[in-house]
């Protein structure tokens, strides 16, 4: 078997695949083909090619989201290396595993000018776990394999760049040898848990409330959250993995909201896991109670999400939940107290149901007539924020929450598909975020499984949720700012199968056709962007007036 002959190449490619690397995404380039050839060389490696380089980090991240294990991406030098800085800034935080291989010119040319250099060490310091060079110049196989497995041992808590300064000729190959390395091992060691939440536990009737977050995929069972349902104040985001019985807007817990609320169901402490709430004015409500807050989980980075540092629990979510769970009793009035509110709030949305056509109610639509467990991506602004309100009926849900950018959404979606053939993987997304990823379609083998429904509401509508963007006089020419009647045009240049819609006569007939097609298809739903945010505002409203005729229990 042929390898490269640069040895940083062959080495760090062979150490990983001893480790347990399978995915591997490179774009094309030329300073990188030594990085390409040593992981074609490698049969265990499924080499995925993506012409854009931002998309290709989505991908990766994809692929690792979906298996919980590395996945490499590899560009060429320059700005192509830069690019990838959108995807490892969301893999850092929301703790993904990925390995970003940069190639770079040699460290005697860089003083030079040559072309496509930019300053490549240390290039994502700030948005990694570990940062590193691979010099080929002046490490040897010994060194450079302990480098690599350094970097994939780290990648158990973030990101990692390798940067590998390459001299040509750069296309040479040599015979391969096989690797001795040992599999590391990698493990969190759990701590205990904080002597004051023990005690706030500890407590006669505890009033804990629990706040999970965007997580891993499979961090939580559904029997878990029953438990935790019934001894804490439950609050868990649709992107936890959890059961979609415990799912709840944090936008829509705020509806009718007051004084008596914020009594009544005041906690002693706060428990968060996983990323921070969605909602805003959600947070906010936290920060005011000023109670103690505590973080559990094995993330690199602390939030100060409510006003004040977390007391950090270093454990991994399930174990800590599991813990938790053991902690206090099975049932708790305080828990009792918001699922009844909870229970208040699902009464008080179903009545406000319609069947205007407006982006809420085709989402509801939507939630209802997708498979069960369907593996769905949404893209972020709109589309992540309706997907909270509705039951996706036990389909694994995603959104790139780490950073919650725009970057990546069907870049990522695909990363997921290619690990899923064999399940249905469907993108959400709106019209702007369809247009600013669809790059990621540019993809070799490209992903059969995938499919994607476009909800085109004339931009970003996410402006028209905002009182500042319409109050400038500036929203529909540079905030909301729509580029496309429809997406016909990139779905005909990806050769995708293409329906549009713009009312449910046609829905149902079209969504049946764009389902059963075995081919990727694009499904566009255009609605109407100022009535669809004018019903989004009036429901709340009406949800509010709701709960306000409700006494919410002591």
């Amino acid at each position: 078997m042929l390898t490269t002959d640069h040895l940083g190449a062959s080495v760090l490619l062979k150490t990983w695949v001893a480790c347990g690397l399978r995915d591997v995404v490179v774009s094309p380039g030329s300073r990188n083909a030594p990085l390409v050839i040593a992981a074609d060389a490698h049969p265990e490696i499924r080499l995925v090619t993506a012409l854009d380089e931002r998309a290709a980090a989505h991908i990766a991240l994809g692929m690792a989201l979906s298996t919980g294990r590395p996945a490499a991406v590899v560009s060429t030098s320059g700005t192509a290396a830069i690019n990838h800085g959108p995807a490892i800034a969301e893999a850092y935080f929301s703790s993904t595993p990925l390995l970003c291989v940069t190639a770079d010119r040699s460290v005697v040319s860089r003083p030079t000018g040559p072309g496509q250099f930019v300053h490549q060490t240390n290039l994502f310091a700030t948005h990694t776990v570990l940062s590193l060079e691979v010099d080929e110049a002046t490490q040897g196989a010994a060194e450079i394999e302990q480098q690599a497995l350094v970097a994939w041992k780290a990648t158990a808590r973030g990101p990692v760049h390798v940067n590998v300064p390459l001299e040509e000729p750069l296309y040479g190959t040599t015979e391969a040898t096989p690797s001795s390395v040992s599999i590391p091992t990698v493990e969190h060691e759990p701590v205990p848990m904080p002597e004051a939440l023990l005690d706030a536990l500890s407590c006669h009737d505890p009033r804990v409330l629990l706040h999970i977050g965007t997580l891993r995929e499979g961090a939580l069972s559904e029997a878990m959250v029953g438990a935790l349902e019934q001894r804490f104040g439950l609050v868990v985001d649709a992107f936890a993995c959890a059961s979609s019985d415990a799912e709840s807007s944090t936008m829509r817990w705020m509806c009718g909201w007051d004084g008596s609320c914020a009594e009544s169901l005041a906690p002693q402490a706060i428990v968060t896991v996983g990323l921070p709430p969605m909602d805003k004015t959600f947070r906010a409500q936290l920060s005011q109670w000023n109670v103690p807050h505590f973080h559990l989980g094995v993330e690199v980075h602390a939030w100060n999400m409510f006003g004040a540092p977390a007391h950090r629990w270093t454990i991994a979510p399930e174990k800590g939940l599991a813990e938790l769970i053991d902690a206090v009793p099975a049932f708790n009035a305080y828990a009792q107290s918001w699922s009844v509110r909870k229970s208040q709030l699902e009464v008080a949305d179903a009545a406000t149901h319609g069947t205007e056509w407006v982006d809420y109610e085709v989402y509801h639509w939507l939630a209802a007539q997708l498979p069960a467990g369907s593996r769905i991506h949404f893209a972020n602004s709109t589309s992540a924020r309706y997907a909270q309100w509705f039951d996706w009926k036990g389909s694994t849900l995603h959104a790139n929450r780490g950073v919650a950018g725009i970057d990546g959404c069907l870049s990522t979606a695909v990363g997921d598909a290619l690990q899923n053939e064999s399940a249905q993987t469907v993108l959400i997304s709106g019209d702007a975020a369809w247009l600013y990823d669809a790059n990621g379609l540019h993809v070799n083998p490209r992903p059969s499984s995938l499919k994607v429904i476009v909800i085109n509401n004339g931009g970003g509508n996410i402006f028209r949720w905002l009182k500042g963007p319409e109050e400038s006089g500036l929203l529909e020419a540079h905030f909301e700012a729509g580029f496309a009647a429809d997406v016909s045009a990139s779905a005909r240049q990806l050769g995708l199968h293409y329906a549009c819609v713009s009312g449910w006569d046609a829905l149902n007939g079209a969504f049946t056709s764009w389902l059963n097609n075995e081919a990727p298809g694009l499904l566009e739903i255009q609605t109407p962007g100022a009535a669809s945010a004018a019903f989004l505002a009036s429901k709340l409203a009406r949800i509010s007036e709701a709960m306000k005729r409700i006494q919410t229990p002591e």
